[in-house]
């Protein structure tokens, strides 16, 4: 049954069929923004207003227009131009210089590198040479040493020696400066 006078057989889905009208004018500027949208994808560019003007109006569907850009002589001038790609070559001069002098600072590094861990070996043993000097500064043998050659290692030397040598060392000295100045 069918109430207020609707169709149900009615297509709802344009404007036409609910009572609405479009006008033609309508029609171009949405035309406009699909054009425009296959300038930028083909030739980069937006279109300028002739080219706008004849493919607004223009009964022409989508692939035409593209196919008609892919043959124009600028899309050429671009596909030759890409081809080429200027200032490539420039860049790629630039980045093999730039590239040489990396691996350049890469084996400088390297034998720095190497002169550090040489320096770093001279230094180990400079250490260890000082330390073994700090535990024995009278370049004296172990005790081991001393006593496999006799030494009597358990008894110290008595103080009142070390002070006779310290004292006799102190006159010679003293001896031998007024020697050579009144001499």
């Amino acid at each position: 049954m069918i109430t207020g006078g609707e169709d149900f057989f009615k297509d709802t889905n344009d404007d036409f069929s609910s009572g609405g009208r479009r006008s033609l004018r309508d029609f171009p500027t949405e035309k406009g923004t699909f054009v425009e949208n296959i300038f930028l994808d083909v030739l980069g560019r937006k279109p300028s207003s002739r080219e706008m003007a004849y493919y607004k109006y223009a009964a022409v569907d989508e692939n035409e227009i593209r196919i008609k850009l892919l043959k124009s002589d600028e899309h050429k001038k671009i596909l030759e131009s890409a081809s080429k790609l200027p200032g490539c070559e420039d860049q790629l001069r630039t980045l093999k210089i730039t590239e040489k002098k990396l691996l350049q600072k890469v084996v400088d590094l390297e034998k720095e590198l190497d002169e550090g861990q040489i320096l770093l070996n001279e230094k180990s043993s400079t250490i260890s040479k000082l330390r073994e000097e700090i535990r024995n500064p009278y370049n004296l043998p172990d005790q081991t040493k001393r006593y496999e050659e006799g030494f009597d290692v358990y008894t110290t030397p008595k103080r009142e020696n070390i002070i006779n040598t310290q004292r006799a060392s102190i006159g010679e000295i003293v001896r031998d400066i007024f020697n050579t100045l009144f001499k």
